[in-house]
């Protein structure tokens, strides 16, 4: 059995956001000298009690610190981003660390305040792209450009990974 372990970065009372980060960091550390197999950090908007905003950012610090332990989003929060700017990130990660990055996916909404501050385009409704954008950031990873760059969609898409992902579970 492996184990992993997920960071949320919590600010401690009285405590400020960069003693919740070093000791985040420190974890890391940590969790790799006692064998842990993975490390993942959260992502938290605007809530005081978390320092983690940018697991990308802890990421890159965390692979500075460490040699072996894999590292990861837990998760990035899609409909805040592009898929592009996601997969950029991530793929920088991994030549920084090759082998150990983990991108971890997800989608959440806050307060209305706060999505609306995140919103990639605030000058539409926000739409539930979630399984397209992962979609997207796959083709982005294995250099494959997106349906709506190319006009077809890559082998990896739709129904087409739907059917590979049902043979490999028989």
């Amino acid at each position: 059995m492996r184990y992993s372990l997920v960071e949320l970065a919590p600010v401690a009372p009285g405590g400020s956001k960069r003693d919740a980060l070093d000791r985040a960091l420190a974890a890391a550390e940590e969790a790799e000298h006692l064998g842990f197999h993975r490390f993942w950090f959260a992502e938290h908007h605007h809530v005081t009690g978390y320092a983690a905003q940018d697991p990308a950012a802890l990421i890159a610090a965390a692979a500075q610190r460490t040699s072996r332990i894999r590292l990861g989003s837990g998760a990035v929060l899609l409909n805040h981003y592009s898929a592009f700017s996601v997969a950029e990130r991530f793929l920088m990660l991994e030549s920084l660390a090759p082998g150990r990055i983990d991108l971890g996916l997800g989608r959440s909404t806050a307060t209305p305040l706060i999505d609306q501050a995140l919103r990639r385009d605030r000058s539409s409704q926000p739409a539930d792209d979630f399984p397209d954008q992962v979609h997207e950031i796959i083709g982005y990873l294995h250099a494959r450009l997106p349906f709506h760059v190319t006009g077809r969609r890559p082998s990896c898409c739709g129904a087409t990974c739907r059917q590979r992902a049902r043979r490999r579970r028989r």
